[in-house]
């Protein structure tokens, strides 16, 4: 498949997509800046889940030099052009092919301080899917759900890691419904005009109480 260059929304700087493939999004600029943002911490293990281009993770390296910056990805093809684009901005991130439905065996067990991704929006079943392959899994829950994103996220999260993940304003109930499953908790939700139609979501891990 052919490649294009984008801008990156901050800055000059362009980077390749595919051609054909899943777009740079408002959404992808706000759950980059959010991150950038709200995380406090100087010396951070990082991961993206489902890394694509690399878009989201190059962005946070460029602003954050000293973070230690991760992203996975499913496609193979996305995978070196991720490498590529980390290559050609001179950066230090690691861009592995993977399946984060395989945490146990791919990631490491409370590795990392923090974890962000932009996971596919429409839920199962739902939608008309997008003939293109590549478009339709960043689209469409066709091999990871919500439910899939979560478990992954409290298999990798450290102790008093956070975790951000963006979705559609019409998610927030089955956020809410499967985050119950794990032993993770929201402890915000932001929303921004930079990108009206998505809410993030900031996971932490829940906080035990002592029963006397």
């Amino acid at each position: 498949m052919n490649r294009i260059k984008v801008k990156l929304p901050f800055t000059d700087i362009e980077i390749e997509q595919l051609e054909g493939g899943h777009p740079v999004t408002e959404a992808a600029d706000f759950l980059q800046k959010t991150v950038a943002d709200k995380v406090r911490k100087t010396e951070v293990r990082g991961l993206e889940l489902g890394a694509g281009n690399g878009i989201i993770t190059l962005m946070l390296a460029l602003q954050k030099p000293d973070w230690q910056l991760r992203g996975i990805e499913l496609q193979k093809e996305l995978v070196d052009l991720a490498e590529r684009n980390n290559a050609r901005l001179g950066l230090s991130c690691r861009f592995t092919l993977g399946d984060l439905r395989e945490f146990r065996s791919q990631l490491d067990y409370k590795g990392f301080d923090i974890i962000y991704g932009n996971p596919p929006w429409v839920k199962s079943g739902s939608g008309k899917v997008s003939p293109d392959f590549t478009r339709a899994m960043s689209r469409q829950e066709i091999t990871c759900t919500m439910a899939d994103v979560l478990v992954c996220i409290d298999w990798c999260l450290a102790e008093d890691g956070e975790a951000y993940i963006v979705y559609p304003m019409e998610r927030k109930a089955d956020l809410a419904k499967e985050v119950m499953r794990t032993e993770l908790e929201v402890s915000n939700l932001f929303e921004s005009e930079l990108s009206p139609r998505s809410f993030i979501a900031k996971l932490k891990r829940k906080k035990l109480t002592l029963k006397w």
